[in-house]
């Protein structure tokens, strides 16, 4: 791929992910879980310190969910000993309001692990113990609450319930992965069960659902414990399965899809697998699988023909693989493993050790144009960076720093 058709391509993309969904959702890794931002007109390098630092707002206590900015708030999520807050910010980085939603997990890893989703004045979130929940985004007042454990018979995995909801029209799916009731699809105003799903009968995988638009109908796609699984997002229909199995029972990452194409990837030596999707939407076929590129739950971008992401055991290296074949085009360990999302040309890659970098990626491999190591905050760097009118936001525990990164 030339400089020059990688540039249309990319063009290409930010056209189609701008019309996919309304503005009225504002969701984890953008409008259509993509990772790609469409952000012009921001810094292509970086000072030696980093970007400046337009404010830090500490006190969200422990969390590893990202924020999401809607109606000119931020929301975000964190825990006090057992007990989960959603945090409403301004765009200045003062305190609205804190509202506590519900029990929190306390044991490996204690800490929120669900972005709350905005639709229509609304935030839609699910607890660490199955507890599906919508929240007023003007007031923090719960609207409704339902326990899945006890309705839809969930099932607790080691980490805890680990989900970002989809939300579209009507409904709001969760993913409480009962031995008979798998997926499920929520009223959005009264929480009332429109439908139900067994699919394959597995536990949840802490993956967070792909919802997307195939020949003119919506689709849900997402990873089980041994499979990832695909249904029809207007009734709950199984529709098909694809093993995806790694040296454990996690598969954090929500898949990524692009003209009928479905890319899954997971952690600990699992790789990922490339699918078509048949005519009529009710198969997958198996087009590749790579094995080096194994990201644990940092994701991955889909730029043109080329998909990029860090690996996790088997080769700990970011990684740039041709999308029609599987293959490893490009590496480079100049930045830490972690998570990745996309912005004007740019790769912004947020390692498990702290550092913050920018990367280009053409047809002659990766470009490090900055780095800078995140100091504020506590415990692991694992939320996922966010870009909104030329504002990075890096959670990291306690805190939430915005960084100033427009020309």
């Amino acid at each position: 791929m030339t400089k020059k058709q990688f540039i249309v391509s990319v063009i290409a993309i930010f056209s189609v992910t701008s019309t996919c969904f309304s503005q009225e959702l504002v969701q984890w890794r953008g409008t259509d879980r993509s990772g790609i931002y469409n952000e012009t007109g921001l810094l292509k390098e970086w000072p030696v310190d980093g970007p400046t630092l337009l404010w830090n707002y500490e006190g969200l206590n422990k969390g590893f969910t990202s924020a999401i900015i809607a109606d000119d708030k931020i929301f975000t999520t964190g825990q006090s000993d057992s007990t989960g807050y959603v945090f409403a910010l301004n765009l200045q980085g003062k305190l609205l309001w804190k509202v506590e939603y519900g029990k929190e997990f306390t044991e490996a890893f204690p800490g929120t692990r669900t972005t709350p989703v905005y639709y229509k004045g609304n935030l839609y979130l699910s607890t660490a113990f199955a507890e599906a929940i919508c929240l007023n985004a003007e007031t923090g007042k719960k609207v409704w609450s339902v326990d899945m454990k006890a309705k839809f018979g969930a099932r607790m995995i080691k980490f805890g319930i680990v989900e970002v909801p989809v939300v579209y029209d009507n409904k709001v799916y969760f993913t409480p992965g009962g031995e008979n009731i798998s997926i499920v699809a929520l009223n959005v105003n009264t929480g009332e069960t429109i439908w139900e799903s067994k699919t394959t009968g597995e536990k949840s995988a802490y993956c967070s659902p792909l919802l997307f638009d195939y020949k003119n109908k919506k689709y849900l796609a997402t990873s089980l414990v041994a499979n990832v699984v695909g249904l029809d997002a207007s009734d709950g229909t199984f529709l098909w399965k694809m093993s995806q199995v790694s040296s454990n029972t996690i598969n954090p990452n929500t898949p990524l899809y692009k003209d009928g194409l479905i890319y899954s990837l997971t952690g600990y030596k699992g790789g990922g697998v490339m699918m078509k999707l048949s005519d009529d939407g009710k198969s997958v076929t198996e087009l590749w699988r790579n094995t080096t590129l194994d990201n644990q739950m940092g994701g991955a971008v889909w730029i043109g023909d080329q998909i990029i992401g860090s690996g996790h055991q088997n080769d700990r290296s970011w990684q740039c693989l041709n999308a029609k074949t599987g293959e490893v085009m490009f590496k480079t360990t100049e930045i830490g493993k972690g998570a990745v999302i996309f912005a004007d040309g740019l790769l912004y890659c947020y390692s498990d050790a702290g550092e913050l970098g920018i990367m280009e990626i053409n047809d002659k491999g990766f470009t490090l144009k900055s780095k800078f190591r995140i100091t504020l905050g506590t415990e692991q760097h694992w939320a996922h960076p966010v870009i909104h009118k030329g504002v990075l936001y890096i959670r990291h525990g306690n805190s939430l720093l915005a960084y100033s990164i427009k020309k």
